[in-house]
């Protein structure tokens, strides 16, 4: 047995649990609003876990009781010729841990992780602190000279809406300084490639190559490939690119993994590929895996899946199976978001000119996230997204409304299949356009999902992935058919250089939490790495400021629909347990409950100008909804306040992660 003592204990326990709406799991649970995080003035100080499990929480002394209590029945029960008496039964061993005065906190877990991606990462040409196209040029011309002849050069995060020269970029300076490497280099939201002349050829992609339904090879006004490759058409040059072998690649899993417990996650969903589903396999086999994962498939891998009879919701405590995840369209930094109103067309379009030999290009430590006030003029291609008949009247046919990536008939008929196999579905989702039709298909499934639960004795809990953009109409929607908005904070302040692409009109909800919490919906939290940082800590900062990640409180946007910092927790892990459908026994503190949880030295529940009172209460009786208030203050006595836990917060230390009742990280 284990006794963390000398804590603040924040359990987010349940207040009442509630029955959920799933005919076929009529026994599950829901977390109603936490008793904890103030629910009394002293909090519980000590955990008592036995084995991988919570036995008990309260003061120190009551649970050495406890512990001593169950050493003298384990020992009775022996000497009685109880259970074990052929062997000879020690007292249980109790280590306990001090927890220096700290706050314990119940693990998160990440709904939204692409860990290969995230682990690639780590090992790739970053190029997300470029701040121009020559600077990531140049980049890019230092990592080749360090690689054998030939060899591919690959990398992430450039993002032209942040270059102090806003362009797209293109293959001219590529080929011209990197002639001898194919190089292929992601953008930042993952749905861009930027490929130079070779790494096409390689791919046997030239200018008469057609665009794939759902993406695009970019060509310039004669016709030619400029190096941009969007949306599925990635897919053609991808596959070329060659991978690490597989014992590299459980080697940089590893890694990754021990990155994440550090940060304070004890769980993800997983939402890579055939490389994740071995990794994950692997490491399991191999008694490497230390952080739970749900597990969730592509669509090349459902026929295998369906063949070896995955369902989800199977697996064990650590690998747990997951559903479908199908793309709906783009990302808003690429342009392909498929929203119902065009993206701003340019004033005037010019072609990229070649750039004299760029300068070296600087090192920068600067967040991703920190947008600045650098604006992007938007250039606009066409693409094969569903645009509106009353559009094609009075709009030029280049309006860009983004890329429908799978037509809505398509979606359902994918979401079909997998529902009938007794497969969830998770279906990324970030315009408004988008949202609209997966919505629509989540409703003329729910026939086929309500006979696939009672089939497979389970709930089928689909989800809609980012739901960044939402039509007002649309936001109670989410409720009325159960689909869960699995969403990411730091997506709102990583996108605030691009807000002015939205048509304001439109009055959309953008990245909308508290009002989808408000209508009653189910909410899950995640990062989306490697598109943005795993840290959960700067994802409740995102929530809470709904700015910068500097902390400048002038960037905030729409700060109504700032969201407390209790309520942010409850998203990463109540929240991702409901998704997962582990809300039994994970997502908060209780005894019973997976012994899953973190050590850190800033408690996010308490302090300095938060109004208690409120806090106990999470502002319910707000009509904005839980956890947030139309004036945007949460409780604080003013913005200062706000913006000062919101850092400290988002700057937060973990001492310790504890998962399955193990200690697997400490600082």
């Amino acid at each position: 047995m284990r006794l963390f003592s000398n804590a603040i204990v924040r359990t987010f326990a349940p207040a009442a649990p509630t029955s959920t709406s799933h005919p076929s799991d009529p026994e599950s649970t829901l977390p109603e609003h936490a008793d904890d995080p103030a629910a009394s003035d002293t909090p519980p100080e000590a955990i008592l876990v036995d084995g991988e499990t919570i036995v008990a929480i309260g003061t120190r002394a009551e649970l050495l009781d406890i512990a001593a209590a169950e050493s003298s029945t384990t020992a009775a029960l022996a000497s009685a010729g109880g259970v074990g008496a052929t062997t000879v039964i020690p007292g249980p061993t109790l280590e306990e841990i001090d927890c220096q005065g700290q706050v314990i906190l119940p693990g998160f877990v990440d709904a939204h992780m692409h860990s290969i991606a995230y682990a690639n990462s780590l090992e790739e040409l970053d190029l997300s602190g470029t701040r121009s196209l020559a600077e990531a040029v140049e980049a890019i011309r230092e990592r080749a000279q360090t690689l054998p002849l030939g060899e591919w050069v690959v990398g992430s995060g450039w993002d032209l809406n942040k270059w102090d020269d806003p362009r797209y970029p293109d293959r001219e300076l590529l080929d011209e300084l990197v002639p001898d490497h194919p190089v292929a280099m992601w953008s930042l939201d993952l749905h861009t490639l930027w490929a130079n002349a070779h790494a096409l050829e390689i791919a046997g992609i030239d200018a008469l190559t057609a665009d794939p339904w759902g993406g695009e090879f970019v060509r310039d006004h004669d016709g030619e490939l400029t190096g941009l490759v969007r949306e599925d058409a990635t897919d053609l040059v991808a596959r070329f690119i060659p991978e690490p072998s597989r014992e590299e690649q459980i080697e940089r899993l590893d890694r990754t993994q021990r990155l994440f417990l550090s940060q304070g996650l004890t769980g993800i969903h997983d939402f890579d590929g055939i490389p994740s589903t071995l990794g994950w396999n692997d490491l399991r086999e191999a008694d490497r895996q230390h952080i739970r994962v749900t597990k969730y498939l592509r669509g090349n891998e459902v026929p295998w899946a369906i063949e070896t009879g995955w369902h989800t919701g199977d697996g064990d405590d650590w690998l747990r199976r997951g559903g479908l995840k199908l793309f709906s369209d783009g990302a808003l930094g690429s342009h392909t978001s498929h929203m119902s109103s065009p993206f701003p067309a340019p004033e005037v379009e010019t072609e990229v000119e070649a750039e004299p030999t760029p300068e070296p290009a600087a090192k920068s430590a600067t967040d991703p996230a920190d947008t600045g006030d650098t604006t992007a003029a938007a250039v606009s291609y066409s693409y094969p997204g569903s645009v509106p008949e009353s559009v094609l009247s009075d709009e030029a046919a280049e309006a860009n409304y983004g890329i429908a990536q799978m037509s809505e008939d398509d979606l359902f008929e994918n979401a079909r299949w997998a529902t009938e196999a007794g497969i969830s579905v998770a279906i990324h989702a970030i315009g408004d356009q988008a949202n609209h039709h997966v919505l629509n298909v989540f409703e003329r499934l729910r026939e086929t999902t309500r006979a696939a639960e009672a089939r497979y004795e389970r709930p089928l809990r689909h989800r809609v992935e980012h739901a960044q953009f939402i039509q007002p109409e649309d936001v109670a929607r989410f409720r009325e058919l159960d689909v869960i908005a699995s969403m990411q904070p730091r997506h709102c302040i990583s996108d605030l250089h691009l807000l002015h692409l939205i048509d304001e009109s439109a009055q959309l909800a953008a990245y909308a939490w508290p009002d989808l919490l408000a209508a009653g919906a189910h909410v899950a939290f995640g990062s989306d790495g490697p598109v943005e940082h795993a840290n959960p800590f700067a994802a409740i900062y995102a929530a809470m400021a709904r700015a910068n990640i500097s902390g400048d409180a002038s960037t905030s946007f729409q700060p109504e629909r700032r969201m407390s910092a209790a309520e942010a927790i409850r998203q990463h892990t109540q929240g991702a347990a409901y998704a997962a459908g582990l809300e039994q026994r994970s997502g908060y503190l209780a005894p019973g409950m997976d012994a899953d949880f973190i050590v850190v030295n800033t408690d996010p529940c308490a302090a300095e100008g938060l109004d208690p009172e409120w806090t106990r209460s999470g502002a319910d009786s707000d009509p904005a909804g839980p956890g947030h208030t139309r004036d945007g203050l949460l409780g604080y006595e003013s913005e200062q306040a706000l913006f000062a836990h919101a850092e400290a917060i988002r700057d937060t230390r973990v001492a310790l992660t504890v998962v399955g009742g193990e200690v697997k990280y400490r600082a």
